[in-house]
């Protein structure tokens, strides 16, 4: 198992000698008041919770809402992708009741063992991505964390059996991934 307490401090560590080389990085040249950052705040908070409010209308369990359809579909591999993509901006934005209630929906019905050809990029980055995160501000959120947290836990194990699943899409003999594996099976017959 990954050393995560060390992960998340050189990632920190990363971002703070980044500042302090340029204090200005990620941000444009214009001056922005304490004002116009909390009401740009309230602008993206507004924007997220319409978003993931029409998601959960109109969309859930599928992967993703078609927006102008306003349905839901199932394009990564019918585990309610955008549920697991959300969960560590709910934890950013302070939403931990919300993120509390999909950890627990996560956890008692994802199920990753599929007979489905899914794209290995979005997987990792959506999936895996996403529960890492989430596992690691589960804390933050007030979750109740099981013994040997944060080397232990539901969303750690979730994401272990997801990267199990791709990590045969890894052995090439380029050393470039395959673009699609099965869940269950592996790189389908005749991937490149």
């Amino acid at each position: 198992m990954v050393n995560l307490t060390w992960y998340v401090f050189q990632v920190n560590f990363a971002i703070l000698i980044l500042t302090i080389i340029n204090p200005n990085i990620g941000y444009a040249s214009r001056q922005y008041t304490k004002e116009d950052i909390l009401k740009l705040r309230e602008e993206v908070r507004d924007m997220f919770n319409h978003a993931y409010s029409g998601y959960l209308k109109y969309a859930y369990p599928y992967d993703e809402l078609r927006p102008l359809s306003c349905d839901g579909v199932d394009t990564w591999g019918s585990y309610s992708l955008t549920l697991i993509d959300a969960l560590d901006t709910l934890a950013v934005m302070g939403n931990y009741s919300e993120f509390r209630r999909v950890v627990d929906i996560v956890t008692s019905k994802a199920n990753f063992d599929a007979n489905i050809n899914v794209s290995v990029f979005e997987t990792n980055i959506r999936i895996v991505g996403g529960l890492l995160s989430a596992h690691l501000l589960s804390q933050r959120a007030g979750v109740e964390l099981e013994p040997g947290w944060p080397c232990n836990g539901p969303l750690l194990r979730l994401a272990e059996d997801v990267g199990k699943r791709l990590i045969a899409a890894f052995d090439t003999t380029t050393g470039m991934p395959y673009g699609t594996v099965n869940l269950r099976h592996g790189v389908p017959p005749g991937e490149t």
